[in-house]
This record gives C-alpha cells, sequence and structure tokens, in this order.
C-alpha cells in the first residue's frame, strides 16, 4: 500500500477523532457528577456521590451517600440564605452563606466524610457597615475563574449584590468590606449567577427601562463585577419572569435557568424560563428561548442551580420561609425531560441550598 495513502489515511482518521466529542466527557455530558445539598434540622452537608444513581433510584426516599458536619456549621450557619451554597469545582471548595451574612468555607470538599477537621474549615463575614436595613442574605454564585462570590441582600431599603474577591484565600474571622453591585432603583434582587467575569442578576422590580419602548416589572440583568447597564438588561411581559427568579447558569452551553415561584408570582406557566447569555444587549423584550417544568408540579420553585460544563439542573421547593427535603432533578433538561423528583431520607430533612460538582470524577 502506497505511503502516501497511508499518511492520509491517518490523518483523515485524526481530524475525525478530533472532531468526536465523548458525551460523558469532562467537559459535558452527565456522568462524573455529584449533588451537594445543606440540611438546616441537623447542620449537615449531605453528599449524593454520584447524580446518576440517585436520579435512577426507585426508592420512596435516598438517604445520601455521606454527611459532612462541623461545629462551625450550627454556630455559624444557623439559618442557611436561599440558595446560599456554592462550590468551587476547580479548587473543591464549598461554601455556605447564611441569611445574616457570615460565611464558610469547606476545603478539600471532595474527599471530606464524617466531621470536618478544623483546619479544613474556616469562617468569615460581611461586614456589618454598608448592609441595608432590616436586610436578608439570598442567593451566592461563585465565579471560580476570578476566584470571585457574589452575594444577594435584600431589604426594606433596597437591593444590592455583595462582591467577595479572593474568596479561596480569605482568613478565619475576616471581615468582608462592602463592594456593592447594583442599579440604581432596582428592587427584590434575589438571584445571581456568575462565570468569567460575567455576572447575571434577577430584580423583582424597579425604575422603567428603555426610550421608545418603556417597560417595568421583574428583570434580568448582565454586568460585571462593578456595574450593570441598562443595555444589558431582558425586561418586559415576554420574558415571563416572576417572583423570587432564582438563577443557574450553564457555563458549557451559554444557557440562563430562571426559576419562578408561580404559588407568589400568579403565574400557571412553565416555572423556569431559559435565556442564552448571547440574548444580552439586544432587544429588550425577549422571549425565552424554551421553558421547563411543571406549572403544578413544581408551583413553589424556590432554588435552581445547575452543575456547570455537565447537564445537570436542580431544584428545591420553598415557601416563604419554610424548606423541605423535595429535590427535582432534571438530566439533560434542554433535551425537555420531566424533571424526576427525590426525597431525601431522613424525612426531617430541610435545603434551602444546593450544589451540582460537575468534576466529581
Amino acid at each position: 500500500m502506497p505511503t502516501r495513502f497511508l499518511l492520509g489515511l491517518a490523518a483523515s482518521l485524526l481530524l475525525l477523532l478530533s472532531g468526536c466529542k465523548d458525551p460523558n466527557g469532562s467537559s459535558g455530558g452527565t456522568s462524573g457528577a455529584a449533588l451537594y445539598a445543606y440540611d438546616s434540622s441537623s447542620s449537615a452537608v449531605f453528599v449524593w456521590s454520584d447524580l446518576n444513581t440517585l436520579y435512577t433510584s426507585t426508592a420512596a426516599s435516598v438517604a445520601p451517600t455521606k454527611q459532612i458536619s462541623s461545629s462551625v456549621f450550627s454556630s455559624k450557619i444557623a439559618s442557611l440564605a436561599w440558595g446560599g451554597l456554592c462550590l468551587d469545582a476547580q479548587k473543591g471548595f464549598l461554601y455556605l452563606v447564611s441569611e445574616t451574612g457570615d460565611i464558610v468555607r469547606v476545603s478539600n470538599i471532595r474527599s471530606q466524610s464524617g466531621t470536618v477537621a478544623s483546619l479544613d474549615v474556616v469562617s468569615f463575614g460581611l461586614s456589618n457597615t454598608g448592609r441595608l436595613a432590616s436586610s436578608t442574605f439570598g442567593q451566592a454564585a461563585l465565579d471560580a475563574q476570578n476566584d470571585r462570590i457574589f452575594i444577594t441582600e435584600n431589604g426594606s431599603s433596597g437591593t444590592q449584590i455583595w462582591v467577595v474577591n479572593n474568596a479561596s484565600t480569605q482568613f478565619q474571622g475576616a471581615s468582608i468590606a462592602l463592594q456593592a453591585l447594583h442599579f440604581t432603583g432596582d428592587t427584590g434582587g434575589t438571584g445571581v449567577a456568575a462565570a468569567s467575569g460575567s455576572v447575571y442578576a434577577f430584580l423583582l422590580d424597579g425604575n422603567t427601562v428603555g426610550t421608545r419602548a418603556t417597560y417595568s416589572g421583574p428583570r434580568l440583568r448582565k454586568g460585571t463585577p462593578s456595574a450593570f447597564t441598562d443595555a444589558q438588561t431582558l425586561i418586559g411581559s415576554s420574558t415571563l419572569i416572576g417572583k423570587y427568579g432564582s438563577l443557574a447558569l450553564d457555563t458549557g452551553n451559554g444557557y440562563l435557568f430562571v426559576g419562578r415561584h408561580n404559588a407568589d408570582a400568579g403565574a400557571s406557566t412553565a416555572p423556569i424560563q431559559v435565556f442564552t447569555t448571547g440574548m444580552f444587549g439586544q432587544s429588550y423584550n425577549q422571549a425565552p428561548t424554551t421553558t421547563l417544568g411543571s406549572a403544578t408540579d413544581q408551583n413553589h420553585l424556590r432554588i435552581l442551580a445547575h452543575a456547570g460544563t455537565k447537564d445537570w439542573l436542580v431544584g428545591l421547593k420553598g415557601d416563604g420561609a419554610v424548606g423541605y427535603g423535595l429535590i427535582w432533578i432534571w438530566k439533560s433538561p434542554i433535551g425537555g425531560t420531566a424533571a424526576k423528583a427525590i426525597t431525601a431520607s431522613p424525612a426531617t430533612s430541610v435545603f434551602k441550598g444546593l450544589a451540582v460538582d460537575g468534576n466529581a470524577s
């Protein structure tokens, strides 16, 4: 066989292989993902080490693979913020944020089991200076590429997002000075997502947006760690967004999932709206690219989280300040799969935050 033919065949095979993508590889698919949830009733982090196994379980309730505990959890995280759990999958750090602004960082999270060694737990907090009146902290999001956490604060005097730089190196007892991210007039900020220097926020209301055509009410903003602009805003009746607006970001495909609490928003359509990150900066009043979820089964959807580069979306039920032990799981959500409802064991479990590790293996 001629040498030239063999070389050409080898080159063709190499090109073909380089164009193939392992559907369950590290940058996609659904294998190698773990789920973390903070149980307020036991002050412990529940870990399900394989989301696929949890998703396919036929048991009435499913116990976690392991639990992680620390006396720091009960002393600093008496009440986890709604969405106050986020994960740095690059460094293996888990962050817990309380409603009152305390932050706990657990290192070597993948290898932890049982009681965490004191050297692996660091607690610090947001400064009391600059806080809003009668405020509560909410969803937290971590930009792993820039080692930065964003935490929503919503109070009677307004709304803002705290920016915590150098999250992985904050020392024990540190007080984080306010670096506020907000837009004048915005209120009801309960959702935040972040990655690679971009920040996304949900706001329930604020000043009118637009000139020739004007819009008010709930809005999604895209910005930087220092500013939002009206130009990067999705707002208007076509967006279908509404109260509590928890956010989850699919960094692998550029999808922003927006949860809506139908019971409080007075809505009767699918509770999750999906936008692409490229839609920001176009027209304001855009319809979502698709919607997910059941208007009746998930009418109390309160929190969303995504695995990032793996194809998992998870959600929590909530009513006011009350959490539950129910977890909704969407496998390959854009494909249109229905949610799998998982009830945690023990039955006393109460979750207000959860995170998915897309690099678990």
